[in-house]
């Protein structure tokens, strides 16, 4: 097939990754080595950048522009939350008329997918040529129809190291601070939580309590669970999901659920560890601390892992590739190749499969008591966090002979 002549417009979506600047680079030099894709434009601050026409041009950006935001945190063109109303989706398409668009690159995550497939539907009614394909990525790794997302490998390393390294400090505060909670980040999975406990050796070693929204929260029975490893290890460390879940399915530690939300009606929330801590304190009398990275986890640059960003910018480069043939109305998917060695491949996945679904974490990664990971979890997620991983050894001291 003769590819369609005409100008590609780049846009970045949702919650930003460590490696989302990876997949627009890997967009961006697929086209500029394209004869096909006459122009470059970058929209500003997602969908939203279409709308209020909010345009950079991406061709006469520095020679080393590419090279130069494959290691920026966040989003280099800006991102955005913003739910298309109803009949923009045409407003859009006229504007690429106009403009002569004939392809649309979008990275992001479920809502990016929803807001992409209207665009290409609305293409197809109106008989306007537009190859549009849709660019995964997302820190909860929820998405459907694919092994994993981009941005879930770095921020799944965050989880892993930091973790440790906050075991360590509680482990040697044990006698002042002996309990920490660590919030982390997953609208509706545990996927991310799951990751904190990925360079645990031992029983005894943190994290010793995962708390996720897939397995209802019971109070009690934490308490209990935390008096019991206090108890074993002398130490507690709890790593729960901002969006942990009672039986009724209310979140913990929200008082006024739904104040604010995002454009697709995401409720923003808070306070879940902060509540915790203070069960912790009023109910077994000991001190503990809480943390919350927040988004400072999602987008850290130096726990960044190198198969992430490898893919990542693969999966850019793919996106182009398949729009030049004549695939649209996709999204780029991974597919774990079978044999010893991690490795995947790319399939596109039609677009109407994706939005409005979600990969919640299976039971087949918990461990019995579903309160930790099993060795299924950490097989699948290990390739993802790359190479280089921090050790921290264990040491048994030899009491002092204190006889004169």
């Amino acid at each position: 097939m003769t590819p369609l002549k005409g100008k590609a417009i780049l846009g970045q979506s949702g919650g930003c990754t460590a490696v989302i600047n990876q997949s627009l680079a890997g967009i961006l030099d697929a086209a500029k080595s394209s004869k096909a894709i006459t122009q470059i434009w970058g929209a500003q601050y997602g969908v939203t950048g279409i709308l209020t026409d909010d345009l950079v041009d991406l061709k006469v950006q520095p020679k080393n522009f590419s090279r130069d935001i494959r290691n920026l945190p966040s989003a280099v063109l800006g991102s955005s939350r913003y739910k298309l109303q109803g009949g923009e989706e045409f407003e859009i398409l006229e504007k690429l008329e106009k403009w002569d668009v004939r392809y649309l690159f979008l990275i992001g995550g479920n809502d990016t997918a929803e807001t992409v497939l209207r665009i290409a539907e609305a293409a197809r009614d109106k008989q306007y040529e537009l190859r549009v394909v849709h660019v995964p990525k997302t820190i909860d790794n929820d998405l459907v129809e694919t092994d994993h997302c981009p941005g879930y490998g770095s921020v799944a390393r965050f989880a892993a190291i930091t973790t440790q390294e906050a075991g360590w400090d509680t482990k040697s505060m044990r006698h002042v601070d002996p309990v920490k909670i660590i919030e982390l980040m997953g609208r509706n999975s545990g996927w991310i939580v799951a990751a904190s406990a990925l360079l645990k050796r031992s029983e005894k070693e943190a994290p010793h309590l995962l708390l996720l929204p897939e397995v209802p929260f019971e109070e009690s029975g934490f308490l209990g669970n935390v008096e019991r490893v206090l108890r074993d290890a002398g130490y507690c460390v709890v790593v729960i999901s901002e969006t942990i879940r009672d039986e009724a399915g209310k979140r913990v530690g929200t008082k006024k659920e739904g104040i604010v939300r995002d454009g697709f009606g995401h409720v923003y929330v808070e306070g879940a560890a902060a509540y915790l801590a203070q069960s912790v304190e009023r109910n077994l009398k000991v001190r503990a601390r809480y943390d919350k990275p927040g988004t400072i986890q999602r987008m850290s640059i130096p726990y960044v892992s190198s198969v992430d960003q490898r893919e990542a910018y693969e999966a850019g480069e793919r996106a182009v590739q398949w729009a030049l043939k004549g695939i649209s109305k996709v999204m780029v998917g991974f597919v774990r190749q079978p044999g010893p060695q991690y490795r995947i491949q790319y399939c596109p996945v039609p677009l109407e499969k994706i939005p409005n679904r979600e990969w919640y974490f299976p039971t087949c990664f918990l461990n019995s008591e579903k309160t930790g990971i099993s060795p299924a979890f950490s097989k699948y997620a290990l390739p993802l966090i790359g190479d280089r991983l921090p050790e921290f050894p264990e040491f048994k001291f030899k009491k002092a002979d204190l006889r004169v």
